[in-house]
């Protein structure tokens, strides 16, 4: 394998991640490590702890080459729409070879073809979402859906897997040495750093030592660094915001927004008088039929203005792939030169130049990416600020 890609959120980085990253070049070969990265906002429908910037860092001293932004609409969707938006950022990258993934079994899950007449398009407008097997973790049901967006382009790559390392993805305790990520996150925020206005009463010192045994060697100089300046996020952060998105859309329902349907658009109108916070509202709307993570999601892309129009944009005149926005790069690699003449897309390493490379639609789409990243960094600000999205420049490490 020439080149790899590893489609991630490192929310937030970890051990685990440092080890796959490794394992594609001493176990697979690799020459050149591709990642396709969460943004701000993660396929659970929250915000990621720490900002993408932070995340990108510690990616690169791991050892990629390159981080690659996921639009926030595949990385705030279903599975489904997760695993393609990334693997057609792969596939647009045209250099790689493989797409490696953790999974529990260490084994490529068994999935029958997918096709270009997916009912994928039709989920927008009617909820039927496809069913989760119950029998996958959320690893596997991931590397699944991995497979079948590879078979769905008729992609010339890869897949390929390594067992995840000691732990489970949703272990609340370690276990010899590691640690999962949404274990990390709640020592990370501790009881009350991530919905408190100043969460002082646990200092950024204190909070980069709980995980330090979790976390590579790097990574809490990384992370002391990002908690002088900003707060870590949860939902609930977003409540007044979200509340004024509920209250302004209210009177049209909000069935135009990805991931809402009719009746999930009525539910929300009636239960507008219990809202009293993000998640708390998503606990008053849910019901057997519907998932936590579906609800937050959906009330995430109300809060971002992502509607199912934007996504069928994205699907149909952009094949899931309407830029390639970098991150961060290694200066010593030679993979992000090579990228200049081998992508099948638009890439995007200064904002200030997108709008000379991207048409009428997608620049529109891309304000939203924008917009969203703001948003986060307002909130995630201790200073009650932010600086733009324009203003900041890719991380680069040598």
């Amino acid at each position: 394998m020439k080149t790899i890609g590893i489609i991630a959120e490192f929310n937030p980085f970890h051990k685990g991640h440092e080890h796959i990253i490794r394992e594609a070049r001493e176990h697979f070969g690799a020459e050149s490590v591709i990642v396709v990265m969460s943004g701000d906002y993660v396929q659970r429908g929250e915000p990621a702890v720490i900002d993408k910037y932070a995340r990108t860092r510690m990616a690169l001293t791991a050892g990629a080459d390159i981080v690659l932004e996921l639009p926030v609409a595949f990385a705030t969707g279903s599975a489904q729409y997760f695993a393609r938006g990334a693997v057609s950022a792969l596939l647009h990258t045209g250099v790689t070879d493989g797409i490696l993934f953790g999974s529990e079994s260490g084994e490529i899950p068994g999935t029958e073809a997918g096709n270009r007449d997916s009912s994928a398009a039709d989920d927008l407008h009617t909820g039927n979402f496809t069913p989760m097997d119950e029998r996958l973790s959320p690893n596997d049901l991931l590397a699944a859906e991995y497979i079948k967006a590879i078979q769905y382009f008729n992609a010339d790559i890869t897949p390929l897997t390594i067992p995840r390392k000691a732990v489970s993805h949703t272990d609340d305790l370690p276990k010899d040495g590691f640690a999962s990520a949404s274990a990390i996150r709640r020592m990370l925020t501790g009881a009350s750093a991530d919905i408190t206005d100043d969460p002082s009463c646990i200092s950024a010192a204190d909070r980069s030592e709980s995980i330090k045994e979790f976390i590579p060697s790097y990574a809490p100089d990384i992370l002391r660094a990002y908690l002088a300046d900003k707060k870590t996020l949860s939902p609930d952060r977003f409540s007044d915001m979200l509340f004024s998105s509920l209250i302004r859309e209210r009177s049209k329902g909000f069935a135009d927004y990805f991931d809402i349907f009719p009746d999930l658009s009525d539910k929300i109108c009636g239960k507008l008088e219990a809202y009293k916070g993000f998640t708390s509202f998503i606990d008053a709307l849910k019901s057997k039929d519907i998932t936590y993570s579906h609800l937050s999601r959906a009330l995430l892309h109300i809060l971002l203005n992502i509607k199912k129009d934007d996504v069928e944009i994205l699907r149909s005149k952009y094949d899931y792939c309407p830029w390639l926005r970098i991150l961060g790069l290694n200066r010593e690699s030679t993979l992000p030169s090579i990228l200049r003449s081998s992508a099948g897309c638009s890439i995007i390493s200064r904002l200030a130049d997108a709008k000379d490379v991207l048409d009428a639609d997608a620049s529109a789409l891309l304000e939203k990416d924008i917009a969203a990243s703001d948003l986060y960094c307002h909130a995630a600000d201790k200073k009650g600020g932010f600086v733009s999205e324009y203003r900041r420049g890719i991380v680069v490490i040598s």
